[in-house]
């Protein structure tokens, strides 16, 4: 597999510039979004699309060997109906799985959320891609999405061999309303003396994003990506072994509870 030619969607968003940054000296980058990004990215192709419209994903994905596929209601999202969060990330997230599976495109890279699979209460932490998880209230729509996402990327794997490769972050620190995490004053008040730390620096995540691109071992597949702690509350040593992930910002200055 040699990919040259990469598609970013949700280009605006803020990680979209941390990936961008991290690949644009080794990669063609085309970017899309209904929206165009910041000034410093003129520089760069861009491609106006609406994910919600097949014709226009299907245009800006013809020629590419892989996309990156960061769209998703992420800001403001709790006051959002469920139709909205089915038309942009499950729809959104099909149109651009049929357009990878029907083109050239040979590896899909899905940012999906750890919020795709919480444990189940009382559950042995950290938690593992594949163990059991429930779904609760409090963000149902994004964590359901999410997950829908990931089960779209598995058919078009199942069914055409699209490489499709899910990223799951953690809270990304500095995006929206979450500056980074602070240590608890207590274990009383973090809960108790489980793993706890679930935030993400996103270079971090943009640095997972490249070696998911760069994989030759592995076709499909989710994956955390979160920090590089002991009390992670999401386990990322797979990561690490199967993809070669090495976070470098794990806050330091925050005592790991072991």
């Amino acid at each position: 597999m040699k990919i040259r030619k990469i598609l970013i969607t949700g280009a605006a968003g803020y990680l979209a510039g941390f990936i961008i940054e991290r690949l644009r000296s080794k990669y063609e980058l085309t970017l899309t979004d209904r929206v165009e990004p910041k000034s410093d990215l003129k520089d760069l192709p861009f491609v106006q699309a609406d994910l919600m419209n097949y014709e226009d994903i299907e245009r800006v994905c013809e020629g590419h060997d892989a996309v990156i596929h960061l769209v998703a209601l992420v800001r403001e999202r709790f006051d959002k109906p469920a139709w909205l969060f089915a038309d942009v990330m499950v729809k959104g997230t099909w149109n651009i799985a049929e357009a990878c599976a029907t083109g050239s495109v040979q590896r899909l890279v899905n940012i999906s959320s750890i919020s795709a699979c919480s444990p189940l209460p009382g559950a042995e932490l950290p938690y593992r891609v594949g163990e059991p998880f429930q779904f609760s209230s409090g963000g149902l729509y994004y964590a359901l999405a999410k997950y829908l996402g990931e089960q779209v990327g598995e058919a078009y794997y199942q069914a055409h061999g699209l490489s499709v490769i899910h990223l799951r972050p953690g809270v990304i620190a500095g995006d929206g309303l979450n500056p980074g995490p602070k240590a608890p004053a207590s274990l009383d008040q973090a809960g108790s003396n489980e793993p706890w730390f679930v935030y993400v620096d996103p270079r971090d995540v943009a640095q997972a994003v490249e070696l998911a691109i760069e994989t030759q071992d592995v076709m499909y597949g989710s994956y955390h990506v979160v920090a590089g702690r002991e009390d992670s509350r999401f386990d990322w040593k797979q990561t690490a072994r199967e993809l070669g992930y090495r976070p470098e910002h794990n806050w330091p200055e925050i005592p790991e509870r072991r």
